[in-house]
């Protein structure tokens, strides 16, 4: 792994790729605050295809908008999710007269950030939106990702290729959504790497090598682990050994697709980025030599940069059952997905892409900035009616203040922590909420005393700057308390404001987050540190999923330390630290980062508030 890069920092490096994309491709438009790509050409008349996710994928998924394509992709930062705020700008910006299909890849902040975008579509009026949900990885065994599902890899591109073509083809919305599920269950990916791959500016990464003479088999695209880490083989048995996990039907952990004879079959390797075109002209030659020793020989071969892993040296094989597909659908044929596959379109980085040109008159001419759609500033909401609960503002200012600095303080290591258990971008992702929480206070959040306000404008500070998957977690949880203190305020104007009121509104809060997620207590994430905090806190006599304790705020903080703690001992079921190996292949594990930023919060609001509160 190379740590030398011509931009050295990564945090302006994703909306200058954007700028320098854009620029290149005329039928292409950039919202540039918030990281959106569009077709300049789009066309309402047609269902409407989002994708997104981090960057660091590229060309995926930003390369893939365009006619008989996307119709817009949405980029988050180096591998963490993008907002809500920014997929439902894509939304607002490539609307459909048939339906919106977001498409997304299997993982928790995607699936949280888009999820809520979907919610937040549909309450604005938007009838036909909908998600398909990639995952095509084959090498986390059921066992591990049971609660997960499979995690996605560069399958997805494929999803998105025939989805495109079909949109563009007028395919409906209710024959498309499931289509792209099929799609998805039938493909099954696999990735090898030489070394793992480094963020410019982002520390922590030049500590994570694979060592000479080793490589991993079924890392995913965000740098975590592989699943196996064995000597190095030669290429004729590397191979071997991953066609063996796609194709082997007596794997019970891996038997995720069915293959028989005569399926047909479509063959995508995938370069992860780093590798050369000359030896991946002879990984394509050395995989089809193989499968044709099998009896199977695809009825189509892609090979190229579709998702990357930034600068990682290794590739990664799809093999999509077309055959399958087609026996579950009676609408389409594998005649007719190979005609998708094969239709025309005019997005930058997908294969064969001479018919992008020539240019209509009216793109021909236009400056590189007429690319660049400037949307009006969403102006911020000011809620003069409604409810409203006033409090002293100081202690709560005071908290917020402590809390930020003291996760700011805690960032190198949480990037250490989550180096080793995830992709390293814990710290910068909870340092950015920080951030944003500290400018917030400057800005004087909190002032007015009222608490509605303040949980309303905290959850769109957290939702804007933190992405990934924690910020969605915060998000979704303080959206939650807001809803329920609205509701307990206008059910009764003089409630009291003390521990056994906020014990009961963030076990409201609790229970609309556990909707969102499948993650508690025991599967090593930031809900081990949350769920406890929660538990202690509320009243004996609550209802919902908190265990209503009502062992009072300083119980509470320590139950919450105590849980965070705890996730040095478990092995982890959900997030990408679920897929990584366990403390016996990579040595003594550290806590969850997310729980431990957590729990920096909770102790300032313990040494504000403990003692019996105000």
């Amino acid at each position: 792994m190379t740590d030398r890069h011509i931009f050295p920092d990564h945090t302006t490096l994703v909306f200058r790729s954007l700028k320098g994309l854009v620029a290149a491709n005329p039928y292409l438009n950039l919202i540039p605050s918030l990281k959106v790509v569009y077709r300049a050409d789009h066309d309402a008349s047609k269902v409407s295809l989002i994708c997104g996710g981090g960057s660091g994928h590229e060309p995926g998924t930003v390369g893939f908008v365009g006619k008989g394509l996307l119709s817009a992709s949405v980029a988050g930062d180096v591998f963490a999710s993008p907002s809500a705020r920014q997929v439902n700008a894509a939304i607002k910006m490539v609307g459909s007269e048939k339906g919106v299909i977001l498409i997304i890849t299997n993982y928790t902040g995607d699936n949280l950030h888009f999820g809520l975008a979907r919610l937040m579509a549909q309450s604005a009026g938007v009838k036909n939106v909908e998600l398909v949900v990639v995952g095509d990885d084959v090498s986390v065994p059921r066992s591990r990702g049971k609660y997960l599902g499979r995690r996605c890899l560069a399958g997805i591109t494929l999803v998105c290729k025939i989805m495109g073509a079909g949109s563009e083809a007028d395919m409906p919305f209710e024959q498309l959504v499931p289509l792209g599920r099929s799609l998805s269950s039938n493909t099954a990916s696999i990735a090898v790497a030489l070394d793992h791959c480094h963020v410019p500016g982002r520390s922590g990464d030049g500590e994570w090598h694979i060592d000479e003479g080793r490589c991993e088999i079924g890392l995913g695209l965000h740098n975590e682990t592989g699943v196996f880490n064995i000597a190095q083989p030669g290429p004729e048995e590397l191979i071997t050994k991953l066609l063996d996990l796609l194709l082997k039907q007596d794997d019970p952990e891996r038997s995720f697709v069915k293959f028989k004879d005569g399926d047909e079959l479509v063959l995508l390797v995938n370069n992860m980025g780093a590798m050369s075109e000359l030896e991946m002209g002879a990984v394509v030659d050395e995989v089809l030599v193989q499968l044709e020793s099998r009896n199977i020989v695809p009825v189509r071969i892609l090979q190229g940069p579709f998702m990357g892993s930034m600068n990682m040296p290794g590739i990664s094989l799809s093999l999509l059952n077309l055959t399958n597909v087609a026996d579950e659908h009676s609408f389409v044929t594998t005649s007719r997905l190979l005609e998708f596959l094969d239709a025309p379109h005019n997005s930058p980085a997908w294969p064969a892409t001479a018919q992008r040109y020539p240019l209509p008159d009216a793109l021909r001419n236009r400056k590189r900035t007429d690319a660049f759609t400037e949307v009006e500033e969403e102006k911020e909401e000011v809620y003069t009616g409604g409810a409203k609960l006033f409090v002293e503002a100081k202690p709560i200012r005071e908290t917020l203040k402590i809390a930020a600095e003291a996760v700011l303080a805690l960032e190198p290591q949480l990037t250490k922590w989550d180096t080793i258990v995830g992709d390293g971008d814990c710290g910068e992702t909870c340092a950015l909420g920080a951030k944003g929480v500290l400018e917030a206070l400057n800005n004087g959040l909190g002032s007015s005393g009222d608490l509605v306000e303040l949980f309303r404008t905290l959850t769109q500070v957290i939702d804007d700057s933190m992405g990934g998957t924690l910020g969605a977690i915060f998000s979704i949880f303080l959206a939650g308390l807001t809803t329920s203190l609205i509701k307990s305020v206008e059910s009764n104007p003089d409630v009291k404001v003390d521990e056994a009121f906020f014990g009961g509104i963030t076990n409201e809060a609790l229970d609309t987050l556990q909707q969102r997620t499948n993650a508690r207590v025991g599967h090593r994430t930031v809900m081990d540190a949350l769920i406890p905090f929660v538990n202690a806190l509320a009243p004996a006599n609550s209802t919902g999923n908190g265990e209503g304790n009502g062992k009072g705020l300083d119980e509470a903080v320590r139950r919450c330390i105590e849980g965070g703690e705890s996730t040095i001992k478990l092995e982890a079921k959900m997030g990408r630290a679920a897929y990584a190996g366990t403390g016996a292949e990579r040595g003594a594990m550290p806590p969850d980062p997310g729980a431990m930023a957590f729990v920096e919060v909770v102790k300032a609001i313990g040494k504000v508030f403990g003692g019996g509160g105000q």
